[in-house]
């Protein structure tokens, strides 16, 4: 290279020296008006061009430069970015494994509060997960107003302000989300939740009906059925119109003949309203489809309260027939029979059970009830031990004081609300956790 920069700068000086030996004569020039400079026409040439080459130089400098102060701050930005993006990395990682305070840590080094979306969001599930709704809360509230109204964001920010208690907020939140993205059925399923938890039945009802057109697998539009009829059944609980409230539950009911809830609801809003035929019809008619003990118990009261207890050992007996495979209606017409003091009858139907029915303790209960009212009052203390069982109910069965989940025998850990220290036998169970 350094050979070829010495053979272009002697052939630039003899091209310089055969310029000026061609233009060796003057030539006035004009820097001023009226002020003539005689000067060699060839240096006058070489002057011009060395200003050209000065001013492309000049040109090129500028540009050079000004492209390496940009590729510089690209560069420095995207070391930023990068690391940046190992810190979400890490903290992510973090929360994963369930380090929140190390998360927080990472998150919060170096510029303080963090502004983009990413690490904001995993600061408040950080926070979420600690317990501290909250901090949380203060957080995405501040974001949304630096990051913009972004969904997830409004998501997370729903989900702070539920834990808190704040369930208007938590529905504002979801409703602004669902702005952004109103295809979303998570956020419609989320936003209905919301309204249930708050009892705004009849918005979560509108909601329901938009989830499930746009729902198309057969699975999930039955599941979606479902909380369509729970959502409704609500609802109309929650009409001031107790008459209103009665007909759409009993038009419910008549969509769903298997809906006990339904059924139930209805005939004792007929009660309110003073129309008992009506209510017996209903729970008449929601007995014969799905003949549940709340069905029957009503029944039951109602004739009783009517001076026609008789009606109800008919009623049994007709859905005896209809339901010949239903464990508790035979067990339903030997206490009413008991009840009215038709010890035979009853002692008929005790007879007749199936052998699997006829060991549970209700029966024995019911044994020793017959034999009680004839005075047979050993055999009435044998039943009623068989009832109870040997320890007389004092020990167990145990149930959870949490969630009242029921066991044979004692454990330490209740693996249907995930607590411990909570089966207490019936005998110590005083309500208290």
């Amino acid at each position: 290279m350094r050979w070829i920069g010495a053979f272009v700068a002697v052939v630039l000086l003899g091209g310089a020296g055969y310029v000026l030996f061609l233009n060796a004569h003057p030539v006035d020039v004009y820097l001023r008006p009226g002020e003539p400079r005689t000067w060699p026409l060839a240096g006058v040439l070489l002057a011009a061009f060395a200003v050209g080459c000065g001013v492309v130089g000049a040109f090129t400098t500028v540009r050079a430069t000004t492209r390496g102060w940009r590729n510089l701050r690209q560069r420095r930005q995207d070391r930023r970015t990068a690391r940046r993006a190992a810190t979400v990395a890490r903290a992510q990682h973090l929360v994963w494994t369930g380090d929140y305070h190390q998360a927080r840590s990472e998150l919060l080094r170096g510029d303080g509060a963090p502004s983009d979306r990413d690490r904001v969001l995993l600061l408040a599930e950080a926070h979420l997960r600690e317990g501290e709704a909250a901090e949380a809360r203060r957080l995405l509230e501040d974001a949304l107003h630096t990051v913009g109204l972004d969904a997830r964001l409004l998501d997370l920010l729903a989900e702070a302000a539920e834990r808190s208690g704040d369930l208007r907020a938590a529905a504002d939140a979801l409703g602004r989300a669902r702005e952004a993205h109103p295809e979303s059925p998570r956020l419609a399923r989320r936003l209905r939740d919301v309204y249930a938890a708050a009892g705004r039945w009849s918005e979560a009802v509108a909601l329901q009906a938009e989830i499930l057109l746009g729902v198309h697998d057969a699975a999930t539009l039955a599941a979606e059925e479902r909380v369509m009829r729970g959502l409704r059944y609500q609802s109309a609980l929650a009409e001031d119109d107790r008459g209103r409230a009665a007909r759409l539950l009993l038009a419910l009911a008549r969509e769903d003949r298997t809906f006990t809830p339904a059924w139930v609801s209805a005939g004792d809003l007929f009660v309110d309203v003073g129309r008992r035929f009506t209510a017996r019809r209903v729970w008449e008619r929601g007995a014969r489809y799905s003949p549940a003990l709340a069905l029957l118990e009503r029944l039951e009261r109602l004739n009783t309260s009517e001076g026609k207890p008789e009606r109800s050992a008919r009623f049994y007996c007709r859905l005896a027939r209809r339901h010949p495979e239903h464990p508790a209606l035979p067990l339903m017409l030997a206490r009413h029979l008991v009840a009215r003091g038709e010890l035979d009858e009853a002692t008929t139907v005790l007879e007749h059970l199936p052998a699997a029915a006829a060991s549970q303790p209700a029966v024995h209960a019911l044994w020793a009830d017959v034999h009680r009212r004839r005075g047979n009052h050993s055999l009435a203390a044998e039943s009623y031990a068989r009832a109870l069982g040997v320890d007389f109910g004092l020990v167990a069965p145990f149930a959870c004081s949490r969630c009242g989940h029921t066991s044979d025998t004692w454990t330490g850990y209740c693996a249907q609300c995930r607590n411990w220290n909570t089966y207490r036998a019936r005998a110590e169970d005083t309500g208290a956790a």
